[in-house]
């Protein structure tokens, strides 16, 4: 019998990385998978990415929505609350309806939180990716804790893991795996240069810049006036631009109505296979996006890190760190796309992995001894 690993995604953020695993699972002669869909995957405004899961012909066990009409209105800390709520309260009965092996979970979001705790609860073992990682935002949290209701742990990095020991993970159970979204990303085809010219009004051989910021849930009462400084210094930069829509994290809609209100160029999602076009042949990424912390070295791009939401994870040196004044924004945006600094990135290695994470964890997870396996945790210190 097949091993089944349950798995659920919320958003591209999440969907990215499990990407390339579930399409080894499909390959697999001794494994199987069953995806759960939710979160803003099911909402039309930002893009409706689900179309992207049927597309790539991924069999989806079940779905739910955890995000309704207020969420979008009301976009704060209690709506983001009510959606984990909804979230506990919807996975039980799917958990037991799929009786999976293990459990996968992912990184630092909602509906991949609540899976974990789910499963912990439900005693069945659960693995997660890319644990031991520091950040800022509500994110540093929600990661912490899942790695503390998990009985295995794939990281990205050997520091990650080191983290994870003194959180007081066991070591044999902590495997340095490097970042999944290298790995989908590196195996995207690109898309044809006359689709980004038509679809996004970029054209691929001039100079442009990607723009992806995210609100900081931790800083909500100045998410406006953080994007704002943003804005003015790139007004300064007389190069085309694509602003990508944030996260659906609370403060966004502050940050989308921005966007809207200045005309600005902009995109409400992106395919991965759109996403690693327009990055690989980008002057610079702009914002606070952890893409420009995992995958932008892949591709030896400089990105301007703005403020702290990606404060205290591992950055190769194309990532050059600002706070929120536009002044200064402008000055380490101007040092970005010198060609200086982009000759400093010749030789630059991602040290988040080489893109095949994806071959590590599947290995691994084969191999784990799973029957009759305790899942009671307790702390090695």
């Amino acid at each position: 019998m097949k091993r089944k690993i349950l798995i659920v995604t919320e958003r591209r953020a999440d969907f990215s990385r499990f990407k390339p695993i579930i399409k080894l699972i499909k390959k697999s002669n001794s494994l199987s998978y069953d995806l759960i869909v939710t979160g803003i995957h099911l909402h039309k405004n930002f893009g409706y990415t689900k179309k992207e899961i049927i597309d790539e012909k991924f069999k989806i066990f079940a779905e739910f929505k955890i995000f309704d009409k207020d969420y979008f209105e009301k976009n704060d800390g209690a709506k983001m609350s009510e959606a984990v709520g909804k979230a506990f309260i919807n996975l039980p009965n799917i958990i037991e309806r799929s009786k999976p092996d293990i459990i996968l979970s992912g990184f630092d979001i909602a509906a991949n939180f609540a899976l974990s705790v789910c499963g912990a609860h439900m005693n069945i073992p659960v693995a997660h990716i890319q644990g031991g990682e520091v950040s800022g935002t509500i994110d540093e949290s929600l990661r912490h804790a899942m790695s503390k209701f998990s009985n295995f742990h794939f990281t990205a990095t050997k520091e990650t893991k080191k983290r994870l020991i003194k959180m007081g993970e066991i070591n044999k159970n902590i495997f340095v795996v490097g970042c999944p979204s290298i790995d989908a990303l590196k195996q995207e085809e690109n898309e044809k240069p006359e689709y980004i010219k038509k679809r996004f009004n970029i054209d691929i051989s001039k100079d442009y810049i990607l723009i992806i910021q995210h609100p900081v849930t931790s800083e909500l009462n100045q998410v406006n006036k953080q994007f704002i400084e943003t804005i003015e210094a790139l007004k300064n930069i007389k190069m085309k631009k694509l602003f990508v829509f944030p996260n659906n994290d609370a403060g966004s809609l502050k940050i989308i109505k921005l966007i809207k209100k200045y005309n600005f160029n902009y995109c409400k999602t992106l395919s991965l296979k759109e996403y690693k076009t327009l990055l690989q042949n980008s002057k610079a990424l702009v914002g606070n996006s952890s893409s420009g912390i995992h995958e932008a070295a892949t591709f030896k791009i400089p990105v301007v890190n703005i403020g702290t939401r990606q404060e205290g994870r591992t950055k190769s040196i194309n990532v050059l760190d600002t706070n929120y004044n536009r002044h200064q924004i402008l000055k380490v945006l101007k040092k970005a796309l010198s060609l200086t600094f982009k000759s400093k990135l010749k030789n630059l290695k991602n040290p988040y992995g080489n893109g095949k994470a994806s071959r590590r964890i599947i290995s691994i997870i084969k191999k784990l001894k799973l029957k009759n396996f305790n899942t009671q945790k307790k702390i090695t210190y």
